[in-house]
């Protein structure tokens, strides 16, 4: 476990000064709340990270719920996310735990896989970004890299927060994606949650792990691909738990 830097311990401070301040104690790890706004989509729609668990813990990792707004699985699971941590106060004791519910508030909207300037934000990050592709295509990069606000927004965030973790929710294809980077937390979070692994799409360009993993050092990233159609509360809880015990990072 690597230390916390200054900057996730000044953003802790800086979200706690926004949630008004003031003498009283944060409440006991799991159940400390804060939320913070990364930015602003396109269609001027916020873009907001909520904090659950121990503000000053040295452990940091992240969970996004959607960046495809047409892949809405991951919006359940971090609300059950949000509920098991509250269930239980001993969990994340040592870990802040930044949830993001999504990234793409505009296509989320319009149930649209792209953003509203019609962009595949999965395909818009810097790293080994890739042009020539039609805006027709469904997975249209951008006019450059890092071209939208909500790219920009989710970047900044990072690397202030510097996590230790990421997850990042998408669909339909089933599977932990588990060869980018350091795959033995993917391979846990799999076998937690009942789940086939693949190195499908380890080829992408311009995705939010890839720049993720090659931009902080020593961050473990990476995806869980759920299956097609709408996710049960079982399996969203089952997800949950997985995402928080790999969180803890013991």
């Amino acid at each position: 476990m690597r230390p916390l830097i200054a900057p996730a311990l000044a953003l802790a401070a800086l979200v706690a000064g926004a949630a008004g301040g003031g003498a009283a104690a944060d409440p006991p790890a799991s159940t400390a709340t804060k939320q913070v706004v990364l930015g602003r989509s396109l269609q001027k729609r916020a873009i907001t990270a909520v904090q659950i668990g121990d503000p000053s813990g040295t452990h940091v990792a992240l969970v996004v719920g959607v960046i495809h707004g047409d892949e809405r699985a991951g919006l359940r699971i971090v609300r059950a996310i949000k509920r098991e941590a509250s269930r239980d106060r001993g969990m994340l004791a040592g870990t802040q735990l930044w949830a993001i519910a999504t990234v793409n508030p505009d296509g989320l909207r319009a149930h649209m896989r792209k953003n509203a300037h019609g962009v595949d934000l999965n395909r818009n990050f810097p790293y080994r970004w890739r042009g020539n592709v039609s805006h027709s295509s469904g997975y249209y990069p951008g006019p450059r890299p890092a071209s939208e606000p909500e790219t920009r927004a989710v970047m900044a965030f990072v690397r202030r927060l510097r996590p230790d973790l990421s997850i990042w929710y998408h669909q339909p294809w089933g599977a932990v994606l588990a060869c980018h980077g350091s795959p033995q937390v993917a391979l846990e979070y799999a076998r937690l949650v009942g789940m086939r692994t693949s190195c499908r799409g380890s080829g992408l360009r311009g995705t939010a792990i890839s720049w993720e993993a090659n931009t902080i050092r020593g961050s473990s990233a990476f995806v869980v691909e759920m299956p097609p159609g709408k996710t049960s509360g079982h399996s969203a809880t089952r997800q949950a738990r997985g995402a928080l015990t790999v969180a803890e990072g013991r």
